[in-house]
This record gives structure tokens, C-alpha cells and sequence, in this order.
């Protein structure tokens, strides 16, 4: 999955073994939690790998959404 980070520091952020939530505008949760198995910058972006995930059909409905971390996880 490609991401654009929202974030001043992604790499603190997208680290294996984070769980992270697709969430829609209104904050509302789509899919979750995904867990980060890899990870790497890819020029503004951030490619993520999920643990389970083996193809790009199962995340690409949630093309346009957003990533989150639990509220616990946002000061990272």
C-alpha cells in the first residue's frame, strides 16, 4: 500500500508491528487494525506491507482513505 504521511517523522510512525486503521473523512473506521510487517520510503511516500495482506486486490478499496494509529500510538 502506498501512503502519503500527514506526519512530521513517518519512519517513527510506520514501524513494524504498528497497527493501523482505514479510516474515511469522518474519522470513521473502514478496516483495521493492520499490522506493518515492512516497510520503506519511496520518494514523498511510504510503501507499507501488512501482515496477511498477499495481494494489492485486498487494499485497494480503501484507495482515497486514510491510515491512523491507535490514540495511544499518535505521539510517536
Amino acid at each position: 500500500m502506498s501512503i502519503f504521511p500527514l506526519v512530521e517523522n513517518p519512519g517513527a510512525v510506520f514501524v513494524p508491528q504498528t497497527r493501523l486503521y482505514v479510516v474515511n473523512e469522518a474519522r470513521q473506521v473502514v478496516a483495521g487494525p493492520l499490522i506493518v510487517a515492512r516497510r520503506r520510503a519511496y520518494h514523498r511516500e511510504w510503501l507499507l506491507g501488512f501482515v496477511g495482506v498477499t495481494s494489492r486486490a485486498v487494499v485497494e478499496p480503501w484507495r482515497d482513505h486514510f491510515v491512523a494509529v491507535e490514540e495511544a500510538d499518535a505521539d510517536a
